[in-house]
């Protein structure tokens, strides 16, 4: 996967979810917070990371708006 930074967030997601990417991500989200998991479904204003680390049996609701910053391993 090639990221772009014209990409919208939404793109980004269900781009890493095209190419099979089944690897965690780390989502950075305004103050400073930060949410790693897997990607599962994106929307129009929201995807849910799910298997949170070290709260694997919870996933997350997270808003594109609050994104700051999205981490992913693309190369080998």
């Amino acid at each position: 996967m090639k990221l772009q930074p014209h990409d919208h967030l939404k793109s980004v997601f269900d781009q890493l979810l095209a190419d099979g990417y089944s690897g965690r991500v780390k989502v950075w989200l305004q103050g400073g917070i930060e949410i790693v998991g897997t990607v599962g479904e994106t929307g129009n204003h929201a995807v849910v990371v799910k298997a949170l680390s070290g709260r694997e049996y919870f996933d997350a609701h997270v808003r594109y708006e609050h994104v700051t910053c999205v981490e992913a391993q693309t190369r080998a």
